[in-house]
């Protein structure tokens, strides 16, 4: 379902979202509406994680706009919203108790179920952020880089998914699908990095290695038999990855030109 542009300047559209949004985990920042495009952004007081909610009009219908995709639109209220919004996923609602519920469902999910998203962080932190100039722009690209880092450190006990190194100084946040080719909830994706020590970083980086789903090491024939063995120390590697790496880990395979076979 899509709806025509949001009517984003009503008072009585503002005080029924507010009081849906306070009543169901999204208390922060209610005293002043902040809007884009037609769009009132929601945030919650206790978990970095934001949505957005629009309305044809007064009275509804209701489309509420989130950006994670752990979450199955399926188990909320309403239909599929496919018109122009500023998150991943929509719902169409029809009415009031439906975005309350929508809401209240999203708010347990994300505090009980879902471990903290690296992405809601940044757009949370990024939602201060002007990003008019170069400058302003280049902040909100380091804040990303560091959530991202913050996160993958967390994620491998700050050590070498290969080599078990634990020297800060030498270990790489590695994305495994390219920065410039991901997309912004990507490019903080923890199952979208490896951390590796410099060497290996190096080699994954421009594609002389990779992995299989399984994490079991690929070597380019590019990469030469003593590298190899400086890299393996003639021994059989293997990452430890999750089925969320594996969409990340055939991009680049893909990318640097590994067959799929059996991966």
């Amino acid at each position: 379902m899509s709806v025509d542009h949001p009517n984003y300047n009503s008072a009585a559209i503002w005080i029924d979202i507010r009081q849906a949004a306070y009543r169901n985990g999204f208390h922060r920042g209610l005293d002043q509406p902040m809007i884009q495009d037609g769009w009132y952004l929601l945030r919650s007081a206790t978990t970095p994680f934001q949505v957005h909610v629009a309305a044809h009009g007064e009275g509804g219908p209701w489309v509420l706009s989130f950006s994670e995709p752990r979450i199955d639109g399926a188990i909320l209220p309403g239909t599929d919203y496919t018109g122009p919004m500023p998150g991943r996923s929509g719902r169409a609602l029809g009415s009031l108790v439906d975005l309350g519920d929508a809401l209240s469902r999203i708010y347990h999910l994300v505090i009980e179920q879902l471990p903290p998203s690296a992405y809601q962080e940044f757009l949370d932190a990024a939602q201060s952020m002007p990003a008019t100039t170069d400058a302003e722009r280049l902040a909100i690209v380091r804040t990303a880089q560091g959530i991202f880092r913050q996160h993958l450190d967390r994620y491998w006990n700050q050590t070498c998914a290969i080599t078990g190194v634990q020297d800060r100084g030498l270990l790489r946040a590695s994305h495994i699908k390219p920065w410039a080719a991901s997309n912004d909830y990507e490019r903080v994706d923890v199952c979208n990095g490896l951390l590796l020590s410099a060497l290996w970083d190096a080699a994954f980086d421009q594609g002389l290695v990779s992995f299989s789903d399984d994490g079991n090491l690929l070597v380019s024939p590019k990469l030469s038999d003593r590298a190899t063995a400086v890299l393996t120390d003639g021994r059989p590697v293997t990452v430890s990855v999750s089925a969320g790496h594996a969409p990340y880990l055939k991009d680049h395979r893909l990318r640097h030109g590994f067959a799929e076979l059996d991966f």
